[in-house]
């Protein structure tokens, strides 16, 4: 009948619009971890140019995401929970060798701690601080391991002869020294750089702690390396060629991007078993 007919070119016609129209199936977001070094908001506000460029470049979306303390942010990498992730390099080295993570760049600066202290204070060097109190930021990061391996080397036990309080940030262990409330402080020194000329007002480093390679990216197992390289190109076009990207890496103290070397990554492997005892995955007191 001419109904029959007319609805077939009707479905004809949606099924041809259908086609013509089709949009491509939608990517699924690509997600980001991000060790919370900073406070969730701080670290959303300085990755947001890199996630807004990421998002135009690789055209899907690109959510941010980290977790409520490092120790957790750990595990959740260790799992396997991140497509890529944003740590820092002990971190990262114990996730490519124990959770099948590739390194993809590193920052270009390396990281150092630095020993403060207050400049009316009768601390000039780092022997001044047996018998005294030392802030350090969360006892997982790489500066507090850093600064504990320092006094040993120096002949000072942590915990015996100098006693630590573990902060949870860089600047609490920067304002706690201002405060009087400890002798001396161990923090980053991109950091204490970074701060402000008030935060800094009245500090002297005394000493600084060997240097390691800095903050990595990685990309998880499941990523194919196809992709993993498109990541890093568009990573490598934001950082050395837009405006944003640059201004994204200053504000980091990153100075640049770049792969790290067999023999960085290796450098890391000192640290991998006092960062397994400080996680508890190891049956073993706590050496301090």
């Amino acid at each position: 009948s001419k109904m029959r007919k007319f609805f077939k070119i009707i479905i004809l016609l949606t099924a041809f619009s259908t086609a013509v129209g089709a949009k491509p199936v939608p990517l699924p977001p690509l997600e980001i971890g991000i060790f919370p070094y900073l406070s969730t908001r701080a670290l959303l506000r300085a990755y947001q140019p890199l996630q807004e460029y990421l998002e135009r470049q690789l055209q899907r979306p690109v959510n941010l995401v980290t977790a409520p303390d490092i120790r957790t942010f750990v595990e959740r990498t260790q799992e396997g929970r991140y497509m890529y992730v944003v740590t820092a390099p002990h971190f990262a080295r114990l996730a490519q060798l124990e959770a099948g993570y590739r390194p993809l760049l590193r920052a270009e600066r390396n990281l150092a701690g630095a020993f403060l202290a207050r400049k009316n204070s009768d601390i000039r060097r780092i022997e001044d601080l047996r018998g005294k109190l030392l802030a350090t930021p969360d006892s997982l990061s790489i500066v507090s391991v850093l600064g504990l391996e320092l006094l040993k080397h120096k002949g000072l036990i942590p915990g015996k002869d100098v006693t630590i309080q573990s902060l949870p940030t860089h600047n609490s262990a920067v304002v706690s020294l201002q405060n009087g409330a400890v002798d001396a402080a161990v923090v980053s020194l991109t950091a204490f750089i970074q701060m402000t000329p008030m935060q800094r007002a009245g500090l002297n480093i005394i000493l600084q702690t060997p240097e390691v390679p800095n903050v990595m990216y990685l990309a998880s197992a499941k990523v194919s390396a196809a992709e993993a390289e498109v990541f890093i190109q568009a990573l490598r076009q934001f950082t050395d060629q837009t405006p944003e990207g640059r201004e994204f890496i200053d504000n980091l103290g990153y100075q640049g991007l770049r792969p790290p070397t067999e023999q960085e990554l290796r450098s890391l492997d000192p640290y991998m078993d006092i960062l397994k005892i400080n996680l508890g995955s190891y049956p073993l007191a706590k050496p301090y």
